[in-house]
C-alpha cells in the first residue's frame, strides 16, 4: 500500500501543490520506493530514481495530452468552405457553440502542462537530485526534516541527471507543440480574441515577469539556476529545433537575433513550445482566411454574373451597386482579417517581434491573394467556348461587370495600403535584420528572406522578368501553369526557396490539378460552362499567369520596389489597369457591333457607288445641283453613316453611365498617392474616373472602326490597304474628303477628354520593318493618308478650286456639328474653338451668312440649350452620410426656430 501511495504521488503535479510542498513529497516518495525496494543495488539505486521519476511525469503529461483534444463537432483551420462568412468569423473555420467551453479547458490542460514542466522536471529534480534541499511546505527552517529523507536517498550524478532531463524534454516538447498546435485551430474557429487571451495566459505562465519571481521564490534557488544545472540546451534544441524548426512559418523568420543570442544562454518554455507554435499557427489561419476570402470574392461575382440582366436591359446604377458591393466586401474582408490576426499581439514583451512577423506575413499572403484574385478575373474573360456567343451580349455583360470590379478596386481597397505597407515587405525586413546582425557580430539564417551572409538570398523583377521572357515563346505576355513553375524555378535557383512549389502553392494547386496544367489545352478545347458556373465545375479557362501576378505570388522570395509601378501596391494597380482597359475595349467591341456593321455596310455601298457611277448621276443622286447662286454646289452635308454612328455611340454612353460615374475616383491627392496611383500635373482630378474609361473605350474603338472602314482587302494582298479613289468620281472624292476630314476634325480637335495614354498596341508594317504604335495612332496614320491621297485627287481637276472647296467643307462639318452638338457634347465635350463660334450670333442664333441668305433673313433655327439634366432620375437610395447631414441640418434649423419662439415670447411676456 505504501508503494501504491509513492507511486500515485510521483504521477500527480507536485508544482500544484500550495506553498513548494512538492518537493517534499516527490522526495518524500522517492525515499519510500527506495527503502521498500527489496531489489536494488548500490551502483544502480541513483539511476533507477532518476528513471523511476522522469518516467512517471511522463505519464502525467501524456495523460493530460490525451485529453488534450479538439471537439468532434469542431473543424479545424486549415482549410476554408465557399460558404464561410468572412465578414463574420474570424479565420474562415465553421463556428462551434461549444468553443468557449473548449478554449477554457484547453488553458487549464495547457497550464498544467506548463507547471509540471517548469516544477515536475526542471526546478524540483534540481532541488532533490543536486542540491538536496527543498522547502517543506513553506517552512526553509525544517533542515531536520529533509535531512531524514535526503539521507535515505543515495547521492545523484549531474551529469546523469542532466542528459535525463535534456532528452526527456527533446522528445516530448515536440510532442507538446504539436497537439497544441492542433488544438489552437480549432479555438481559433470561434475568434481571434480567444486565441490571444490563450496566448497571454500562456505567456504570462512561462516567461512573464510575475511567474519567474513565483519561480524565484521558493526560498532554496533561482530558476536560472535550475536550468543552467538540468538543461543542455544544445540536446533540447536539436529536438525541438528552437532555431529552425518545422513549425517556423514560410511567411516569417524562424527567429529574431535576440532569441537566438539567447537561445544558447537561457532556456525558455515559451520559446519552446508556443512563441513558433503561435506563429506558425497565425500563418496558417491567415493562409486560412485569405483562401476563404478569395473564395468567396469569386463565388459572389459569378453569382452576379449568372443572375445578371441582358446587356440591352442592364442598368449602369444596378451594375455600380452590385459591383461596389462586392469590392467594399472584399476591403472589409481584408481589414477584418488583419484586425483579427493582430488580436493576438495581446503582451507588450513580445509585442516588436511578433508585430514584425505579423506584419511581413500580412504583406506575403495579401500579394498572394491578390495575384490568385486578379489571376482568376483575367482568366475569366479569356474562357473559350464553342458556341457562336463568344463576341455576343453575354460576354459583353461579363466585361462590363468585371470592369466595373476592378475599377472600384483600384480605389476602394484601402486596406492595400496598410498590408501592403513597403516596410513590411521580406526584403526590408530581411536587410533590417542583417544590419542587426553585423552590428551584433552574428548571422541570421531560415525562415522568408533568411539572411545568409549578409544576403537576404530573394531575387530581383528583373531575374525573374528575364525567367519570364525566355518561357514566354510566343511573346503573348503569358506563359502556362507548367513553364511558369519552370520559370520560377529557374529564377529562384541558388536561394533557398523553391520556386515550382511556390507556384504550387500559392495558386492552391493540389497534387490532382498538376494534370489540370499540363492538359490545360484540353481542358479549354472542351468548351466552357455559363458565366456563373464555378471554376471548380470545369476546366475552362486558360491555364496561364502573367509576370505581374508572378511576380505578386513570389512575394516571399521577391523584392519589390519601395514605391512606383514596380513596387507590391503598383503591380497590382497596373494588372488592374490592364484588365480595365481589356474589359472595355471588348465591352466597346461587342456593343457597338451592330451600329458598325450598319456603317460599314453604308461605307461598302458608298464605294460601290463612287466607282459605278458618273459625276452627273453623283450630283442627281446626293443632290448637289440647284442649290446654289451658282446653280451647282460642290460639298454635299457629311455623309449620314458617319454621323448617324457618331450619335450611336454617344446614345450607348448616355445610357451607359449613371451619376456616381462623373464623381472623382479619389477625394483628394493624398489619399491617390497613398493608393499607389500616380497624379500628373492636373492632380487628383486628373484620374480618370468610370465616366472617362467609358468614354475612351467607346472612342477608341469608334476611331478604329472608322478608320477600318477606309481600307479593303484584297484577294492577293493579306494586308488591307486604303480604298483606290481611282475610279471615284470628282463628287465622290470631294464628299470622301469631307467626311474623312470631318472624323479627323471631332476625334482630334472636338474631342476635348483626349485618348488613354496605355492602350493596346498593334502591329504595323512600314518599309518592312516592324514597329508597335497605338490604335489611336494607327488610325490617324490612315486618315491623314486618305485626306492627302483625296486631296492629290483633286488637285489634279483644273476646273475645281481647292481653297474654296476647302471652306466648303469647313461651313459644312460646322453645320453638322452644330446640328449634333446637344449630343456630341456629352461624347466629345463643348466644342470651344473660335470657328466654332463664329458661326453663332451674339443672340445665340445662326449667323444668316452661314446659311446663304441674306443679312436681314430671320434666323430659321436656334442653337439647342445644353440639357440641364444629364441622367435620368434613379430611384437610389441615398448615402448615409447625406441622410445624416440633411437631418443634422434640419434639427438644427428646428432648434433655431424654438430659440426664435422662446424669445418672441419672453419679449410678448414683458
Amino acid at each position: 500500500r505504501t508503494v501504491q501511495i509513492a507511486r500515485s504521488l510521483l504521477l500527480q503535479s507536485a508544482g500544484s501543490i500550495p506553498h513548494n510542498g512538492g518537493a517534499h513529497l516527490s522526495a518524500s516518495a522517492l525515499s519510500s520506493l527506495d527503502l521498500l525496494d527489496i531489489h536494488k543495488t548500490k551502483s544502480s539505486r541513483a539511476v533507477k530514481l532518476i528513471d523511476l521519476y522522469y518516467d512517471s511525469k511522463a505519464k502525467l503529461i501524456q495523460g493530460l495530452l490525451n485529453r488534450l483534444t479538439s471537439p468532434s463537432n469542431t473543424k479545424s483551420g486549415t482549410g476554408a468552405g465557399e460558404n464561410d462568412d468572412v465578414s463574420t468569423r474570424s479565420f474562415g473555420s465553421k463556428f462551434n457553440a461549444a468553443a468557449p467551453d473548449t478554449a477554457t479547458t484547453a488553458e487549464e490542460i495547457l497550464s498544467r502542462i506548463v507547471l509540471i514542466l517548469q516544477h515536475d522536471i526542471i526546478l524540483f529534480p534540481y532541488q532533490i537530485f543536486v542540491l538536496r534541499k527543498f522547502s517543506c511546505h513553506g517552512n526553509n527552517a525544517d533542515t531536520d526534516a529533509v535531512k531524514v529523507i535526503m539521507d535515505s536517498l543515495p547521492e545523484f550524478n549531474v551529469q546523469v541527471l542532466q542528459s535525463k532531463a535534456s532528452h526527456f524534454l527533446a522528445a516530448h516538447l515536440p510532442l507538446i507543440r504539436t497537439k497544441v498546435k492542433s488544438v489552437l485551430k480549432s479555438i481559433a474557429g470561434t475568434t481571434a480574441s480567444a486565441l490571444g487571451q490563450i496566448r497571454q495566459s500562456l505567456y504570462d505562465k512561462t516567461d512573464g515577469v510575475d511567474c519567474m519571481k513565483s519561480l524565484d521564490a521558493n526560498g532554496v534557488c533561482t530558476w536560472d539556476e535550475a536550468v543552467a544545472a538540468i538543461i543542455d540546451v544544445r540536446i533540447v534544441t536539436h529536438g525541438t529545433s528552437l532555431s529552425q524548426g518545422t513549425d517556423t512559418p514560410r511567411t516569417a523568420p524562424s527567429s529574431s537575433t535576440s532569441q537566438q543570442s539567447q537561445s544558447s544562454n537561457r532556456f525558455s518554455l515559451w520559446s519552446a513550445l508556443f512563441s513558433n507554435t503561435f506563429s506558425s499557427l497565425v500563418h496558417s489561419l491567415l493562409t486560412s482566411a485569405f483562401h476563404s476570402v478569395h473564395t468567396r470574392v469569386v463565388s459572389t461575382l459569378r453569382n452576379s454574373l449568372a443572375n445578371a440582366p441582358p446587356l440591352t436591359s442592364i442598368l449602369p446604377h444596378e451594375a455600380y451597386r452590385n459591383t461596389l458591393r462586392i469590392a467594399t466586401e472584399l476591403d472589409a474582408a481584408l481589414l477584418k482579417v488583419s484586425d483579427d490576426a493582430h488580436e493576438l499581439l495581446v503582451h507588450a514583451e513580445e509585442r516588436e517581434e511578433s508585430e514584425r512577423r505579423l506584419r511581413q506575413s500580412l504583406y506575403v499572403q495579401t500579394c498572394e491573394i491578390m495575384g490568385r484574385l486578379l489571376s482568376e478575373l483575367r482568366r475569366m474573360l479569356l474562357i473559350t467556348s464553342n458556341s457562336d456567343d463568344v463576341d455576343g451580349p453575354a460576354t459583353a455583360t461579363k466585361e462590363l461587370i468585371v470592369g466595373r470590379l476592378c475599377h472600384l478596386m483600384k480605389f476602394r481597397l484601402t486596406s492595400l495600403a496598410t498590408l501592403l505597407d513597403p516596410n513590411s515587405s521580406p526584403a526590408v525586413l530581411a536587410s533590417s535584420m542583417s544590419t542587426a546582425a553585423q552590428g551584433s557580430g552574428m548571422a541570421v539564417g531560415g525562415g522568408i528572406g533568411g539572411v545568409i551572409g549578409g544576403k537576404s538570398g530573394m531575387i530581383t523583377l528583373l531575374e525573374l522578368r528575364s525567367a519570364f521572357d525566355i518561357a514566354d515563346d510566343d511573346d503573348d505576355g503569358l506563359i502556362s501553369f507548367d513553364e511558369a513553375m519552370e520559370a520560377m524555378s529557374s529564377a529562384f535557383s541558388g536561394t533557398q526557396f523553391h520556386g515550382a512549389a511556390m507556384v504550387r502553392d500559392t495558386l492552391l494547386l493540389h497534387s490532382s490539378s498538376s494534370s489540370t496544367a499540363t492538359n490545360a489545352s484540353t481542358s479549354a478545347s472542351k468548351g466552357a460552362t455559363g458565366i456563373g458556373e464555378s471554376s471548380s465545375s470545369g476546366n475552362s479557362s486558360p491555364q496561364n499567369v502573367t509576370l505581374s501576378e508572378l511576380a505578386l505570388l513570389s512575394a516571399r522570395g521577391l523584392r519589390h520596389d519601395v514605391s512606383g509601378p514596380e513596387s507590391a501596391l503598383g503591380t497590382i494597380q497596373r494588372s488592374l489597369d490592364d484588365i480595365v482597359s481589356t474589359c472595355f475595349g471588348k465591352w466597346a467591341k461587342v456593343v457597338l457591333g451592330p451600329q458598325t456593321v450598319g456603317m460599314q455596310t453604308s461605307m461598302l455601298e458608298f464605294v460601290e457607288t463612287a466607282r459605278s457611277v458618273s459625276e452627273a448621276e453623283w450630283k442627281r443622286r446626293f443632290d448637289l445641283a440647284g442649290n446654289d447662286i451658282d446653280g451647282t454646289k460642290t460639298v454635299g452635308h457629311v455623309s449620314p453613316h458617319v454621323v448617324g454612328y457618331i450619335l450611336s455611340v454617344a446614345s450607348i454612353l448616355n445610357r451607359s453611365v449613371c451619376p456616381s460615374d462623373a464623381l472623382p475616383p479619389v477625394p483628394n491627392t493624398k489619399y491617390a498617392v497613398a493608393m499607389g496611383i500616380s497624379c500628373d500635373s492636373g492632380g487628383f482630378e486628373s484620374i480618370p474616373n468610370m465616366m472617362r474609361t467609358i468614354r475612351w473605350a467607346l472612342l477608341v474603338e469608334t476611331l478604329t472602326r472608322l478608320s477600318a472602314s477606309l481600307e479593303e482587302k484584297t484577294d492577293d494582298e493579306s494586308e488591307a490597304t486604303l480604298v483606290d479613289i481611282g475610279k471615284f468620281c470628282t463628287p465622290a472624292i470631294i464628299q470622301l474628303l469631307s467626311d474623312v476630314m470631318f472624323i479627323k476634325d471631332m476625334f482630334f480637335r472636338r474631342n476635348c477628354h483626349g485618348f488613354p495614354t496605355e492602350i493596346a498596341k498593334i502591329v504595323d508594317y512600314d518599309d518592312e520593318e516592324e514597329m508597335e504604335i497605338s490604335k489611336v495612332e494607327a488610325s490617324k496614320v490612315v486618315l491623314e493618308e486618305m485626306v492627302n491621297a483625296s486631296s492629290s485627287q483633286l488637285a489634279e481637276c483644273t476646273i475645281l478650286n481647292m481653297d474654296d472647296t476647302y471652306h466648303e467643307i469647313e461651313e459644312t462639318h460646322q453645320m453638322s456639328a452644330m446640328a449634333c452638338d446637344l449630343y456630341f457634347s456629352s461624347l466629345l465635350g463643348d466644342d470651344v474653338s473660335a470657328t466654332a463660334q463664329s458661326v453663332l450670333t451674339g443672340d445665340g442664333h445662326l449667323a444668316p451668312s452661314q446659311l446663304g441668305a441674306s443679312s436681314d433673313s430671320p434666323a430659321l433655327s436656334h442653337n439647342p440649350l445644353p440639357s440641364s439634366r444629364r441622367f435620368v432620375l434613379l430611384p437610389i437610395q441615398s448615402e448615409r452620410s447625406l441622410n445624416e447631414l440633411q437631418l443634422r441640418s434640419k434639427y438644427g434649423m428646428d432648434k433655431k426656430k424654438q430659440a426664435e419662439a422662446r424669445e418672441d415670447t419672453t419679449a410678448a411676456s414683458a
